[in-house]
């Protein structure tokens, strides 16, 4: 009995001994791979919840996690200390739970909060008045892009009026007193505030004085710029005069109203159409004359 025990014994360990070599030689030759190399991480400060514009930063908003070193974006915070340093900055771009933090996306040290750390440097924000109709109806909301249309009467000319593209692509920053991009509602306001440079600024106070500021929504995604040229009342009376004229077929020719898409800019002309050409008859292929034979 104490035989087969010892043969059992001695058989648990030799096969034990196997197992162990066989895994380290697979381990040995998994090391010995080309093109095999141990993932590099770093730690990253990410947003632990959302983080709004304007909200001042604080410990329990922040944490850290391992990042692949390579996939790392630059200009990363390494600790939540070197973040909120002596006084936390404020978000002046929305951060989404598990986003990195990066410095464009917060204040200077100790910012204020509200609409000051979202103005660009040599930047300016300025105010300007709108209503139900110049404003869109409402739906000129903070984070949106609008281009800007003045309207003006022309010298010495009665009844005379002239609009123009004024500027374009601008980034609202607020709608009356908020600046929340979280809104999606339409609402009717007295004042839109946009993102503009001093020069910019002073062209807008001209215009206001001068004569009648509309805004023009974009799409978000469109940053293409119009290279349309000034409209103006005589503009709009020759255009009536072409399409009364292709109405009632009066005139030297027929006429045709085309409309012209670039972007979001339509315009529409009236253009003369071609005088259509006459096909000349024939006789028909299946008669043949006969000739009179002579005598």
């Amino acid at each position: 009995m104490q035989k087969r025990a010892i043969i059992m014994l001695l058989v648990a360990l030799i096969m034990g001994g196997i197992a162990v070599s066989l895994v380290n030689t697979a381990i040995d030759q998994k090391e010995q791979e080309p093109g095999v190399a141990a993932l590099t991480v770093t730690p990253v400060v990410v947003a632990s919840v959302n983080l709004e514009i304007g909200t001042r930063l604080s410990d329990v908003m922040l944490k850290v996690v391992d990042w692949p070193k390579e996939a790392a974006p630059e200009g990363l915070y390494t600790s939540i200390e070197t973040v909120l340093g002596e006084e936390p900055p404020v978000v002046v771009k929305e951060i989404r739970k598990g986003e990195a933090l990066l410095p464009y996306k917060l204040s200077g040290q100790g910012a204020r909060g509200g609409l000051t750390p979202r103005i660009e440097n040599e930047m300016r924000a300025m105010t300007i008045s709108v209503n139900e109709v110049r404003g869109v109806a409402g739906f000129v909301l903070p984070g949106d892009r609008v281009d800007i249309l003045y309207t003006s009467a022309v010298p010495d000319k009665k009844n005379a009026y002239i609009t123009k593209s004024l500027l374009q692509n601008m980034l609202v920053l607020g709608v009356d007193q908020s600046s929340s991009e979280k809104e999606d509602k339409p609402q009717i306001v007295n004042a839109v505030t946009l993102l503009v440079s001093p020069q910019q600024g002073k062209i807008l106070t001209l215009a206001g004085k001068a004569g009648d500021l509309t805004l023009l929504l974009r799409n978000e995604a469109d940053v293409s710029l119009s290279t349309d040229g000034n409209l103006s009342t005589s503009d709009i009376d020759k255009m009536g005069k072409k399409a009364s004229l292709a109405k009632s077929g009066k005139g030297t020719g027929n006429y045709t109203n085309v409309q012209v898409i670039r972007g979001l800019s339509t315009r529409n002309y009236t253009v003369k159409l071609a005088t259509p050409v006459k096909t000349p008859t024939s006789n028909n292929p299946g008669t043949v004359q006969q000739e009179r034979g002579g005598k």
